[in-house]
């Protein structure tokens, strides 16, 4: 029996470091709707589902025939837990599978959509999350983790990569999810844990800010619209 996959859409309207990032316009669209389109494009879901706090998102979700789901309020401030998230979402959409898909990503790579989703499907993992290496010298509390300040510098090239993670998507297998949630109250991490390094540079752009905004912004529009005020879809 195939199994089923569901591809989650989180949007929340109070976002503290750059609020209502998920209405803010790139070439006329909400970010939204650009994250929307590259989970269509992907054609690799069973049903993609908004998953939101406020009406704006809910008829961004209808313009693409997508079904809107409103959660409680409790899971759209600031201190709600991801996990919780997960688990609310679940149990109220039965499925295989859950990709929790950042449309704050806009710019993810139809390619890394899929090889994530089968990576998940086929590697027996329960928990995936996308990563990107870095070849680059790292520091943590000041001190030196992949390079030493006791020999002559490092070249890039020879240094073992750092590994961050990319919050474009993250999946998991919902039964191993829901047990580990109801024996520990969290299960972020759960069962067999793999990482998906993704292959592309524009999965790895994600809006947390103004300033990631206005890069993103600019890769699509152009460099001259990296200053330009930013503007937000209302209805």
């Amino acid at each position: 029996m195939k199994n089923r996959i569901i591809c989650m859409i989180p949007a929340r309207i109070g976002s503290q470091r750059f609020k209502q990032k998920n209405l803010a316009l790139i070439d006329g669209k909400p970010v939204l709707a650009w994250g929307i389109e590259s989970a269509i494009n992907s054609k690799i879901f069973d049903q993609i589902i908004i998953n939101g706090d406020n009406i704006l998102f809910k008829k961004i979700a209808e313009k693409y025939k997508l079904q809107y789901y409103n959660r409680n309020s409790s899971l759209s401030s600031s201190n709600a837990k991801s996990d919780d998230v997960i688990y609310d979402f679940i149990n109220k959409f039965d499925c295989d599978y859950i990709v929790w898909f950042n449309a704050i990503a806009p710019l993810q790579t139809k390619k890394d959509i899929k090889d994530f989703t089968v990576s998940l499907l086929q590697e027996n993992f329960n928990s995936l999350f996308s990563v990107q290496s870095n070849h680059i010298q790292a520091l943590f509390e000041e001190s030196p983790i992949n390079f030493s300040t006791k020999d002559k510098f490092s070249k890039t090239q020879d240094l073992k990569p750092i590994k961050c993670f990319v919050p474009s998507m993250m999946g998991w297998e919902s039964k191993i999810f829901i047990q580990n949630y109801l024996k520990n109250k969290y299960s972020f991490f759960s069962g067999s844990v793999g990482y998906y390094e993704i292959k592309s540079k524009l999965t790895s752009l994600v809006i947390k800010n103004e300033d990631d905004f206005k890069l993103i912004r600019s890769v699509i529009e152009g460099f001259e619209s990296y200053n330009n005020k930013v503007e937000y879809y209302a209805e």
